[in-house]
């Protein structure tokens, strides 16, 4: 019988030329996979972006998946990634690009655009990525109408929580992971907010939108050939003391077939007015109490962190490998994912600034108490002898991952896990 997540494929073609523009060691079984299907893979890695955030990738076992490393003081820098790509590209023609970086998306865009090669449209993930400009559109096509105001500074942002009501959410109006995002319950909450503010992270504008409230869901979908796939809703969690701080995401979401169906119909209507035309797509959604789907945020890429790990430990199959298939825009008949596990992550850093502990803890008590269940256990402290308090994605520490047949036990065994973590570090993390 076929599997419904590995539908079979053509005989593979001749090698084609991949590249990979990214810095994350996550993405090495994407590199695999294209390997597998038999392809020429390049990647164009980022120092800087690598030392930020503490990734070594020389250690990582990425390198047998790899032909060719051209490794970039930053690739940011749309200048030297341009290139160094149009180097790339008079030695061997690409065939697809792959970006899974938000910072990535746009540049390679741009420069898949000039040289001919199928990608993502770089004006829609411009748009996407500003998200002022990703609310007008939306409401322009009347898919979204979430009230929002790009505001000067805290009188133009005070007008607007007066005519909205309390809680509005503050966010960078171009960001990611989190950071800079608050939920702000009153005008005293607003000014701090504002007050505080970091400078480089509101260079592109400061967005002041309504609260939502409900069910807070992500959609994945994949768009080929103008076909849209369904490949999965996940439910998010937050921090209590921090709403605007995801903890983790499990997968699939416990919802309806009716709900999922709404879900997903949305995400797809998301992403046509906004006009992306190709790859695998991460559309975060609030459900709301009545039942209608409204945008929290469009991300033009593939989900990020763990998450594609836990796509494939739910049995979803493999994400990555049908990621490089979409960008080499071959056609693909996939109906929707289905699911026979819950794969759970929880994330965690310090709730408070404190002395960073000493060592990591034995962490081989989660195993023994949780059996095949705890799928992954880590715990990697910042340099430094102190914690910060953990208020966007880059700040954890610690990750657990869970796989179970039962949605509640999975969940349940994650937060435990944190909990357990916890107490043998002796702080409060978040959760």
């Amino acid at each position: 019988m076929t599997d419904p997540n590995h539908p079979p494929h053509p005989s593979a073609p001749a090698a084609r030329h991949v590249v990979f523009v990214t810095w994350k060691t996550g993405n090495a079984p994407a590199f695999e996979a294209a390997k597998r299907l038999g392809h020429h893979v390049t990647l164009i890695r980022s120092l800087l972006m690598e030392q930020a955030q503490n990734v070594d990738f020389d250690a990582s076992p990425y390198a047998r998946f790899v032909d060719r490393v051209h490794v970039l003081k930053d690739a940011t820098d749309f200048a030297a990634l341009r290139s160094c790509v149009l180097d790339v590209h008079r030695e061997r023609p690409v065939d697809a690009f792959v970006a899974t970086v938000d910072a990535l998306v746009v540049p390679v865009a741009r420069i898949a655009e000039e040289i001919g090669v199928p990608f993502t449209d770089a004006g829609a993930a411009e748009a996407a990525k500003q998200k002022n400009r990703c609310r007008e559109i939306l409401a322009a096509a009347g898919v979204d109408t979430t009230r929002h105001a790009l505001v000067g500074g805290f009188e133009e942002a005070a007008a607007f929580a007066d005519a909205a009501g309390y809680p509005v959410v503050v966010k960078p109006a171009r960001g990611s992971g989190s950071e800079g995002a608050h939920v702000v319950a009153d005008a005293d909450r607003l000014a701090g907010v504002l007050a505080e503010a970091a400078d480089d992270a509101y260079a592109a504008g400061i967005l002041v939108e309504e609260y939502l409230e409900g069910r807070f869901l992500s959609a994945e979908i994949g768009l080929v050939h103008g076909r849209f796939l369904r490949l999965a809703v996940s439910e998010r969690s937050t921090w209590d003391r921090h709403e605007a701080l995801e903890t983790g995401t499990t997968i699939p979401a416990g919802i309806s077939a009716e709900e999922h169906d709404r879900v997903m119909r949305f995400a797809e209507e998301v992403v046509s007015a906004v006009g992306l035309r190709l790859g695998i797509f991460h559309v975060e959604v609030m459900l709301g109490t009545d039942g209608t789907p409204r945008l929290i945020e469009l991300n033009p890429r593939i989900m990020g962190s763990c998450l594609p790990n836990l796509f494939r430990l739910a049995g979803g199959g493999d994400i990555f490998e049908l990621l490089v298939r979409i960008h080499l825009n071959e056609p693909i008949e996939r109906g929707p994912t289905v699911f026979d596990r819950y794969a759970t992550v929880r994330w965690f850093g310090a709730a408070d600034r404190v002395p960073a502990p000493e060592r990591v803890p034995d962490l081989g008590w989660a195993a023994e108490e949780y059996g095949d269940s705890l799928h992954a256990l880590t715990v990697r402290f910042p340099e430094g002898d102190t914690l910060p308090p953990c208020r966007g994605n880059l700040g954890n520490f610690g990750e657990v991952q869970v796989v179970h047949p039962d949605r509640a036990t999975s969940i349940r065994i994650a937060e435990e896990v944190v909990g357990g973590m916890a107490d043998r570090l002796g702080i409060e993390v978040t959760r």
